[in-house]
């Protein structure tokens, strides 16, 4: 009996090895033929390989480095992102994982979750990025023109001035103040049509976040002072959100309120793909519920090495609407029925990019109940530092 236990035992041993042989076995020339198409900068050859690797069962941390660095060479910096993130997360003294979490995550433009993970580096690579925790990251200017085609109704300008500031390496503060003004349509007792003019200071503040580099939270102010010759009011609007970053997709979910000549409420679900893992071409989703509700869309396209083409869309009667996290507000006299339009952004440099847009809209005239049609075309300058 004893004689048997012992052959037993053996016998499992010899098993036991054999299986840890296969499964070595396969990992070596995993590691083997990786390094080798790594050392020969074959791109698309290592991360293919290196995909079916892991397909099979095949995983370990220089695998999922040399395929996140085939990727991020291709400018796929979504899978890129996607792996290192794994190697990081199982090991955080991972300096070179750490270093391209980062790096992926500032060429997809998830630029506080780059704060965040900017604040882990050694000092050596903060040096070479030239990486602050405390600065003004940014500054933007745009003016816009809305021209109706209605001859009871007046052209409408529209001017922004804005300020981005870093807090540290977690929060980040976008700040603006703007002006719209507006001649109002007045109907005066002989019939004569009086244009007294709107004109309508703003201020808007948000602070964003990063609880971790996926999520963050958002918060916002936008106040509107709307100035008539006779009177004047004064609207306080509130916004609140949290934003859950992957690779490939963003979802966000937000509540604001604000009071209006009557009050407002708008919940937005936000969803930002990115299918091709890049910046080369984008979908933004948005459902708007509570008071109303609207459908927004968003595609966009890299059509060059520096030019973004953007398409949008929106649907459904809108009294009012808050958009880009309440930065934008529609509360003119006229609800709009129907909004799509195109924007072109080009890069003029690394720190430039210039905007143009064009925005179609189909309005109704809020005193005789028919269709008209507005055209606005919006220019602007963003500096990054």
């Amino acid at each position: 009996m004893y004689t048997k236990r012992i052959l037993v035992i053996i016998l499992c041993s010899f098993l036991f090895f054999k299986s840890n042989a296969q499964v070595e076995r396969p990992a070596t020339e995993a590691d083997a033929k990786s390094l080798e198409l790594f050392n020969a900068g074959q791109w698309n050859e290592l991360m293919h390989y290196a995909k079916e690797r892991m397909s099979a069962g095949i995983d370990f941390p220089l695998l999922h480095m040399r395929a996140g660095y085939a990727a991020f060479m291709l400018k796929k910096y979504s899978y890129s992102l996607l792996q290192y993130q794994k190697v990081w997360e199982a090991d955080n003294t991972n300096a070179t994982a750490l270093y391209y979490v980062y790096l992926n995550n500032v060429y997809l433009n998830n630029t506080i979750a780059a704060k965040y993970f900017a604040a882990k580096l050694s000092e050596d690579n903060k040096e070479t990025e030239h990486i602050i925790g405390t600065k003004l990251s940014g500054l933007q200017i745009e003016f816009s023109q809305k021209m109706p085609d209605d001859t009871t109704r007046r052209n409408a300008q529209y001017a922004r001035l804005g300020i981005n500031i870093d807090l540290g390496y977690r929060f980040q503060l976008q700040t603006s103040v703007a002006y719209y003004t507006l001649p109002v349509n007045t109907i005066l007792p002989n019939g004569r049509v009086f244009y007294p003019r709107l004109n309508q200071p703003e201020y808007y503040a948000k602070l964003t976040y990063a609880v971790n580099g996926k999520l963050s939270l958002l918060g916002a102010y936008h106040f509107i002072n709307d100035i008539y010759p006779n009177t004047s009011l004064t609207t306080n609007i509130f916004f609140g959100g949290i934003k859950y970053s992957t690779p490939y997709v963003h979802v966000q979910a937000d509540a604001s309120v604000g009071n209006f000549a009557v009050n407002y409420s708008q919940y937005d679900g936000i969803i930002t793909l990115y299918p091709l893992g890049n910046l080369n071409l984008y979908s933004i989703s948005r459902a708007s519920f509570g008071s109303q509700t609207n459908f927004t869309q968003v595609l966009g396209a890299k059509l060059s090495k520096s030019t973004w083409l953007e398409g949008n869309i929106t649907t459904g009667k809108a009294d009012y609407l808050f958009d880009n996290d309440a930065l934008y507000v529609k509360n003119d006299q006229d609800p709009a029925m129907f909004k799509c339009g195109g924007s072109v952004y080009a890069l003029l440099n690394q720190k430039l990019m210039l905007s143009l847009n064009y925005i179609f809209e189909q309005k109704e005239f809020n005193l005789r109940k028919t269709n008209f049609y507005q055209h606005s075309i919006n220019g602007g300058l963003s500096w990054k530092f």
